[in-house]
């Protein structure tokens, strides 16, 4: 694999254009070691999200699914906590949405350190998949750590909730998994780069974890992102009282900004969004009664998450970050977007991590911005095409 800094060096030369202005950048000063470019948006081709129009490579023709119907091909970039004390759901319900929608090809699941350490993430993506009988999408282990930040307190404070008594009540009846599945040796970023370079303009990417593994793949091959059909994350909190930022943006703010000025077609499915869905235990009831393997070990792991949440924050539920990331592939009416530009806070002590969205008209006139491409931002939810198609599909 291309060393992180050479890959970055080989971006910077390819376009020549930095962002990190002579220190004038806002957003703080970029490590030499991510440096990254920003294409031209008249170079590149056009695609769209329910109507909206952002830079993005020219729509490829269909592929086909192992049944014979078109589908979409999809790498799966996630974080799985399913199973652990005191960690989020979210990415295995989303992993088991996708395996029982016959709309996506599931190519391949990385992991990276995020929600759980990275092996533990591995395991949980390879419990689903074996609850689902799908052994033959591969999973393979991505980065540990991010490219600079020291993941230190981060690591202290979610993996410390397993420790805690009531963490360990919650999960207590939950059967140790024991599977037999192991994982494809080759690097995620690897993967994503060989995957993408394989099938250029055909492959989706859902990133629902930390940005790391994406930033690297886009490390390695500078036209990585103007390759991929489109690229959609779960990231960023930009409005939403008391929480200065989102742990997949935050866990890793220079991935992130390597992201956020790639110039790739990019759907962001903020905390905004996804805080305004819901799972109550009723649904995991649905799950449970639903007999199959793939419904009762989601039921079984989402249970526990549930009622420590109720204990922990007088919570009656729990969010579906993830799955609505992915049922907006799905179905493009589950959620509504807005236009802007988007880039993350790379040195703020209280701001550190937050992602940031502007319109060019409403700015300040002596604030100077880096030049970037629109993205899409999902702004509205409707829970009444989300929720059916969620439960439907996992309880099939």
């Amino acid at each position: 694999m291309m060393p992180l800094t050479q890959g970055c060096a080989t971006i910077l030369s390819h376009r020549r254009r930095r962002v990190d202005r002579g220190g004038k950048d806002p957003f703080g000063p970029i490590p030499n070691a991510i440096l990254v470019t920003i294409p031209s948006p008249a170079t590149a081709a056009m695609s769209s999200w329910q109507g909206c129009r952002v830079p993005g490579p020219a729509a490829s023709a269909p592929t086909r699914t192992r049944s014979g119907c078109f589908a979409m091909r999809m790498i799966l970039d996630t974080d799985p906590g399913n199973g652990v004390p005191g960690a989020d759901v979210d990415d295995g319900l989303a992993i088991g949405l996708a395996l029982r929608s016959p709309e996506i090809e599931l190519e391949a699941i990385t992991v990276v350190a995020g929600n759980v350490a990275v092996d533990r993430g591995v395991r949980g993506a390879l419990e689903v998949l074996e609850a689902a009988g799908a052994t033959h999408v591969p999973v393979h282990r991505g980065a540990s750590r991010p490219l600079v930040q020291d993941p230190t307190a981060w690591r202290a404070r979610l993996d410390g909730r397993r420790d805690e008594e009531s963490a360990r009540e919650h999960w207590r009846h939950l059967p140790v998994s024991r599977t037999a599945l192991a994982a494809d040796p080759t690097p995620a970023a690897r993967v994503l780069v060989d995957r993408v370079d394989e099938r250029p303009g055909e492959i989706t990417v859902l990133a629902i974890g930390p940005l790391t593994n994406i930033a690297t793949a886009m490390a390695i091959d500078p036209e990585w992102s103007q390759k991929i059909k489109q690229l959609v994350v779960m990231a960023g909190a930009f409005d939403v009282p008391n929480v200065l930022h989102e742990l997949n943006a935050a866990y890793d703010p220079e991935a992130t900004h390597v992201v956020l000025n790639s110039g790739a077609p990019l759907l962001i499915v903020p905390l905004d969004v996804t805080l305004r869905t819901f799972m109550r235990l009723g649904d995991v009831d649905r799950l449970d009664a639903a007999g199959t393997p793939l419904a009762t070990y989601l039921g079984r792991t989402a249970r526990p998450w549930i009622t420590w949440l109720a204990e922990r924050f007088g919570e009656d539920g729990c969010a579906l970050h993830d799955p609505l990331a992915l049922a907006a592939l799905l179905d493009p009416a589950v959620i509504g977007t807005r236009t802007a530009r988007v880039d993350v806070e790379l040195r703020g002590r209280l701001t550190r991590g937050r992602m940031v969205s502007w319109d060019d008209e409403v700015l300040r006139g002596d604030l100077e911005l880096p030049d970037l491409s629109p993205v899409l931002i999902a702004d509205r939810v409707d829970n009444d095409l989300f929720m059916p198609l969620l439960l439907d599909r996992l309880t099939s």
